[in-house]
This record gives C-alpha cells, structure tokens and sequence, in this order.
C-alpha cells in the first residue's frame, strides 16, 4: 500500500484507445468498493471518478478521484496509483497476440482482460464493415480457452456453420484484416482455408461440424499407423445446428472412433432466430433448471473425476454421473448413444474452460462437453436483441448503445413478399407458411405474428420443412416454404421425392436466389434452376419487380401445381408498365419492342432493369432491340423459342449459373425446335462454374457481366 502523503484530487493521464480497458477494470474493481459505473463517470456517497478530455494531451483522457470521506480511502488512492501500469499492461494484450504461440505466453489470469479487448475489438469492427455480431460475441471465451490448451497447428479444430470464427481469425494472425471484414479482396465472415491453416473446411451452412470430424478421426488414425502421431480433434457445434438430421446421423456413428474427439456443444438457444423443435425444448428446461452456482459446481466435480492419462474412464464417468445432483436429461440423451457427456457448464467462465479443455484432451474416447453461452455477451443491444445482430450492416456506436439509423425508404422483394402473403392469407384459410429457422430473414414475421396456428417454424431442419409441407398439401392445405436458395439444396431429394413426384401443390419462395454479396460462395444462390427445372411437374418463375412479386405468389397460390417463385437479396426496382399483367403459365412479357430490331435480350427475373439499362445504352448508338421478361425458366414460353426460327440473335440474362440454368434451358428447346438449322448464335450471360467470392453485390454483378454495360456490348458482338 502506498505510504505517501494523501494528495487529493489524484490524476493520471491515459490513451484515448486505452478507455474501454479502464471501463472493463473498474468495473472489477466496483464491485469491491461498492461503487457504480456509468459511462465515463463512477459515482459512490464516499468518492467521485471523473473522466474527462486531458488539457495535458491531444490524446488522453484524465481519471480524476475525488474522496469524500476517508472510508475506502487507501483502496481508492492504491487504485489509482498503479492504474497507469495496468493500463500500459493491458492495452497492448491483443496487440501482442499474433498467432496462437503469443496466446499460449500470457497466464491464465490475463486471458479474461484479453477476452474483453477482443469483444471491443469485433464491436468496433462490425460497426464499420457489418458482420455476425451476437454469435461471435458469445464465444470470446470458449475460443480463447480452447486455442490456449490445444495446438491448431497439428490439432483440428471444426466449425459448424463457421459464422462465429470471428475471435479465431483474429487469434490466428488475421486481426489486421478485420478492416475489409467480407468486404472484396478482405477476409471472409467464414472460415477458409485459403485465408489460414488453422481453418479445415470452407463452411457455411449447418450440421457438418460432427461427420467431418469423424472422417479427420478415421483419417488420422489410419494415419497414426505409419506416423505414431493423432493430432487432437475439437468439433464446436451448437444447439440449432445439433437437432439437424445430419448431426444426429454423425452421433449414430460416433462409435466409429476409437480415439480422441471431443465436441463441443455450444448451448445459446438461437440459430438465426430461437432454436426450435422438442430438443430445443429440451436443452431450454436444463438451462432454465439451473443457477450460476448449479454450474460451478458441475465443473467441479468434472475436474474432481476426471481421470490422468491412463486412468480407467469408465469407472471416471462413473463418479461424476454419481457426483452430480441435478436431474440432467441431456446428459441421458447423449449417454443413450454411448457417448460421454459433461456439463452444463459457463462458457464465459474461462478459467474452468481452460481446466476443463486441459483434462478433457486427454481422453481416449469421443466426448461431449455441453456448454452454456450468450448471444450478444457483453453487448446490450445484441444481448437484448441477437436476432437483429446475427448479421448486421454497418452501424454508428454510442457508448455501449447504437444511434438510430436513417430510415429505410427502400422495400426488398422479401419485404414485398411477406406482406403479401399475410394480406392473401387474411382472405384464404388454406395458406400456411412453414420456414427453416429463418423467420426475419424470410419475411415472415408478420404472418406469424398474425397467423399463429398456420406458421411452423421447424428449425435448421430443410428436407422436414418440405416433406411437412407435402403433408399439408396431401391434406388440401395450400403450404408456402420458404428457405434460402442455398439452404433449399439441401431438401433436394424431399423436393423430388414427396412434392414433384406426388404432383402437390406446394409453393417454393427461395429469397437469397443469385449473388448475394458479402457472405459469398457458400451463400450464393446459383443452383436452384438448375437442380428444380429438371423434375417434372415443377414450375419456375422469377418476378422482376414489386407488382410481378405480387402476382407471381398470386399465380403460385392458385396453379394447384409445385411452383418455385426465385427473387435476391436486393430491393424491388421502380414498376415497369409492361409487367402489370397477371402471370400467366409459361407466358413470357415483351418489355420493349422495334420494328428494326434484329436482337432480343431475354431476362429472367430482376436482372431485367440491367436490359432496360441496356436498350437505352444501345439507343444512342441508334442499335434497335427487343426486350423480353421471359417470367418462367420451367416451361419456356414458345414464342422465345421461335424467335430462333425467325433469324433474331438471342441474348439470355440470369442472375444463376450458366450451367443449367435458364439460357441452357432456352438453348435446349431451340434445339429441339430446330435441330441444326439456326444461323443466328445464342448468347447466354450469367455466372460461370467457380465459385464467387465476398464483395458487394452489386460489384459482383459488374464482374461476372451481369450488367448493363456488358448486355450492350453483346448486342454490339452479335451484331457484327
């Protein structure tokens, strides 16, 4: 304790990036002195911290202490005589973090500061570039205990889904990257390979975590046999992507491997939005059984029972099951398998974690490790709502609160859509509307919020949504599903199976179909066409603005027919005239048309305003053409056809992959139609075989020449 004369009020001057260190600490501190924080100001009845711009440095803030009586006194002084050190200390953690090695050099006791500045650090970050915000928030701890027990370098480590690998990039050397977060030529918001060595798989979507690890056990053993060294292996799922059939397909097979391989059950109760189904129910009455106190003591009688290497576990697992009070269904269902489970304990408690990851490494067997974390940790306004801030674009910070934005005057097709179908299910009973743990994303909020008892939300579960949904179409329900078009590649089997083949009138809204800018190629919806129009019975249409958005669920509802209705991630374009007329079956809309023209450009869905564009490029080039909204890609209106046998040059437009896509399917009913006899070439334009990385979606277009300036210069080449 300092002995010195009590010189009042005491200052110190610290770095202006330095601030939210000294907010962090003082509130430990606080809770010793019984002392508030608020903002940039601690008050107590016995002594005032104040925090203000320092006259002495264009970059430091002052901490003033005043006291007020002598309670606490020396505490306080003692605080404020050594925050200077602490704060030098502290600041540069993260900075001296560059790779899991640096991590590995700080003690135990460093590693919770070092969790904060990470959790500002991704804030920060994500306001300015947007991002998965709640999600990475929740696992700070959980990732920088494991990366400080295992070696990812030799060690596995998997994600599910991957959206939350946000502390993991910047653990493994990428922190000065997180200025073009998704952004082009910047770091992916998933893990890639391509980017590090300490990422396995490109991943993006649910349930994978499990099976792969499998296969690196299987594959390592093998390996072990010539080598004499497994590496450790760590699967991080959570509570959403576990109840996907996948994931229960790989614990089935868990007792494949004979080894080391723990997963990790990240536990928050949310995937995009609240995790749902009987094991949601399930995992939700564990976590609400038990307090604080239930959790520390379950992680201590773990580290109690755990056995040292070479200790017989059976009789370890044993013990703990014993030692533990509490009723645990979970750990039941995981035991029914055969497979090892411990917990629930506090993901954020990172001094357990690290205990718990260091003994649990050692095990011989596949285990479970159940886990209970926040979204939004650290983070009102994430923490309060996560679903806002699964993935969010940029945002003005207010101290731990966010400024309002501008308001948003642009209506997306999923906006158009949701309100829609809410105002055509007022007038029909019949409609019901199923989705896959996407309810905001879809636009369905407002027919649950309406229609309750005809909205089933049934998780990451996509091949269930469908064959729920041809239930209720065998039942004479008129069911519309809706699934992202990357997410609908995974119920391909169900689509064919239990609605194509049965011929039911179920509806297909797949929103995020075409690019769909800063989540990238494993969001891209480019294969829908492709995988839907080869099964008989099926319809596909793509609406090119709010009016035909309107009219093509109209069509759908009504076709009594499997309809897939495709629109982007993007806003509706201004109404155009021509597309005001109701939609009908295979009937295609001509936009624009000249006399002169030898050339007709053929869009399918919204990439028709590029057309537009187009013609009015050509126009002051005084080159005439035809502009057609061809409306369906499954059947193609005849009369594009025929445009082949009239000697017109075709130009098709799509925002998909050219390989089986809507030009394909135009090219082949020319062909068809004429077989050998076309002397006017078919120019298709859309994306090519490869896979499309994060940028803008607009920049994305201009790349692969889904533009206007690029359409024109199509016509240019055909024409000469």
């Amino acid at each position: 304790m300092f002995a010195g004369p009590f010189l009042f009020p005491k200052t110190v001057v610290v770095k202006r990036e330095s601030c939210f260190v000294i907010r962090s600490r003082i509130r430990i501190i606080t809770a010793v002195l019984r002392i508030r924080f608020d903002t940039l100001s601690i008050v107590s009845p016995t002594c005032v911290f104040v925090s203000k711009k320092s006259p002495f440095s264009d970059s430091g803030f002052e901490i003033t202490c005043y006291n007020k009586s002598s309670k606490d006194f020396l505490k306080i002084f003692d605080f404020i005589r050594w925050l200077p050190a602490f704060l030098i200390e502290m600041s540069e953690l993260l900075e001296q973090i560059k790779s899991p090695d640096d991590l590995k050099k700080l003690s135990a006791g460093q590693l919770k500061p070092l969790a904060e500045q990470i959790r500002r650090f991704i804030i920060s970050s994500v306001s300015k570039t947007g991002g998965h915000l709640a999600s990475n928030l929740g696992v700070v701890e959980l990732t920088l205990a494991l990366h400080y027990v295992f070696d990812f370098k030799t060690d596995k480590l998997l994600w599910d889904v991957g959206h939350q690998c946000y502390t993991h990039k910047i653990i493994t050397g990428r922190q000065d990257k997180f200025a073009h977060l998704r952004q082009v030529d910047g770091l992916s918001g998933f893990p890639s390979p391509d980017e590090s060595g300490y990422d396995q798989f490109s991943v993006g979507h649910a349930g994978t975590s499990i099976a792969t690890a499998i296969g690196m056990a299987l594959g390592s053993s093998h390996a072990s046999r010539v080598t004499s060294d497994e590496p450790r292996i760590v699967a991080m799922v959570g509570d959403a992507s576990i109840v996907n059939g996948t994931s229960f397909e790989a614990l089935n097979n868990l007792g494949l491997v004979k080894r080391q391989l723990l997963i990790v059950l990240n536990d928050n109760s949310m995937a995009i939005d609240p995790t749902q189904g009987a094991l949601a129910k399930y995992f939700s009455k564990v976590r609400l059984s038990h307090t604080y106190e239930d959790l520390r003591k379950t992680t201590k009688n773990i580290m109690e029972h755990l056995p040292v290497i070479g200790k017989g576990v059976e009789e370890a697992i044993a013990r703990i099951k014993k030692g533990i009070r509490m009723v645990l269904p979970t750990s039941r269902l995981f035991e029914s398998l055969n497979i090892p489970y411990f917990g629930p304990v506090d993901g954020h408690d990172i001094d357990s974690l690290v205990q718990l990851f260091g003994a649990l490494a050692h095990l011989d067997r596949p285990a479970i490790l159940h886990v209970y974390t926040k979204k939004g940790m650290g983070f009102s306004p994430a923490g309060d709502d996560p679903s806002k801030f699964h993935s969010t674009g940029p945002f003005k910070m207010n101290g731990d609160s966010v400024e309002p934005g501008a308001a948003e005057h642009s209506r997306s097709f999923t906006d158009v859509f949701g309100e829609h179908l809410a105002e055509l299910a007022e007038k029909d009973e019949k409609i019901v509307a199923i989705t896959s743990a996407m309810t905001d994303g879809t636009g369905l909020a407002e027919f649950r919020s309406r229609f309750a008892d005809r909205f089933y939300d049934v998780g990451i579960a996509e091949g269930a949504a469908v064959d729920i949904a041809a239930g209720l179409a065998k039942s004479g329900l008129k069911p519309v599903v809706c699934i992202y078009s990357t997410f609908l590649q995974r119920s391909f089997d169900q689509i064919f199976q239990e609605v194509a083949l049965q011929n039911l009138p179920v509806v297909f809204c797949i929103d995020r179909a075409g690019l769909v800018g800063s989540d990238g190629p494993t969001h891209h919806g480019l294969m829908d066409v492709g995988f839907l129009r080869m099964m008989p019975n099926m319809i596909l249409a793509a609406p090119a603005d709010e009016v035909e958005m309107k009219l093509a669920l109209e069509f759908a509802l009504s076709a009594n027919k499997p309809v897939c209705l495709r629109y982007p991630k993007d806003v509706v374009p201004a109404d155009i005239s021509a597309c005001a007329e109701p939609f009908e079956l295979g009937k295609s809309v001509v936009v624009k048309e000249n006399a002169n023209s030898d050339v007709a450009i053929v869009t399918y869905g919204s990439v028709l305003t590029e057309a537009l564009r187009a013609a009015e490029i050509l126009a002051k080039e005084r080159i005439a053409v035809d502009v057609i909204n061809a409306r369906f890609a499954a059947p193609v209106d005849k009369k594009i056809v025929m445009l082949a046998g009239d000697g017109k040059g075709i130009i098709t437009v799509e925002d998909h992959r050219l390989a089986c896509g809507f030009g394909s399917a135009v090219l082949e009913e020319v062909a068809a139609e004429f077989p050998g006899s076309i002397t006017q070439p078919i120019t298709m334009l859309g994306m090519p075989k490869e896979f499309i990385r994060h940028d803008y979606r607009n920049a994305q277009l201009m790349k692969t020449g889904v533009n206007a300036d690029r359409i024109a210069q199509a016509v240019r080449e055909l024409r000469r």
